[in-house]
């Protein structure tokens, strides 16, 4: 079941991730997740919890801070 609120773990792997790839890291991830891509990244298995528990269209209003 998702909470509204990501854990330290998944903000950790997200701002990894957004560091990684720079400014066009949400359009990178969600190109990712859709083709299926994230399993056999760094932290895959994180980053696709973060898919199933919120979602691409979260990830649209997500902003790092």
């Amino acid at each position: 079941m998702a909470t509204n609120q990501l854990n330290t773990l998944q903000l950790d792997v997200l701002r990894r991730f957004a560091k990684q790839h720079g400014r066009y890291w949400k359009s990178k991830l969600r190109s990712a997740w859709t083709s299926g891509r994230d399993d056999r990244m760094q932290d895959g298995a994180v980053l696709r919890q973060i898919r199933n528990d919120f979602g691409p269209v979260w990830l649209t209003r997500f902003r790092l801070t």
